[in-house]
């Protein structure tokens, strides 16, 4: 995902190797990547990692989600999803929650696999195929 044609937003460590082949162990010495989308074990191991990119692609759902940035005003996107997680409804964009209650289920559904995919455990995301599977059956 770019910002620009310059400026990734999100990527994962096989873009990495393209851009920087030097560095293609997927252990970096500096932060890489934007805030609000890094996991929360980036800081003790520095590993970029395939359930570090679920985590990421958990918050690009949240984003999608509820309309607003990955971090607003110091305030990470995933914890505030959390600490609202019981207004289901509340937590979506004020359009979506005009919509139609099928198309609110079905934001809903996608918003259980964004919670999924930005668990604090590494090993309680889902791969990506099951994000996929998850996603396909919220139709």
């Amino acid at each position: 995902m770019l910002k620009s044609l310059r400026e990734p937003l999100v990527g994962d460590i096989e873009l990495y190797k393209v851009i920087d082949p030097s560095r293609s162990t997927g252990s970096f010495s500096a932060v890489a990547g934007s805030v609000g989308y890094i996991p929360p074990e980036y800081a003790y191991t520095m590993r970029v990692t395939m359930a570090g990119n679920v985590y990421s692609f958990g918050v690009i759902l949240l984003e999608l989600l509820t309309g607003k940035d990955a971090v607003t005003n110091g305030t990470e996107l995933v914890k505030w999803v959390l600490r609202n997680s019981a207004k289901k409804d509340h937590i979506l964009d004020f359009h979506v929650s005009r919509t139609s209650q099928a198309v609110r289920n079905q934001m809903l559904a996608i918003l259980k696999v964004a919670l999924a995919c930005v668990s604090s455990s590494p090993e309680a995301r889902p791969k990506m195929k099951s994000v996929l599977r998850m996603i396909l059956n919220a139709r």
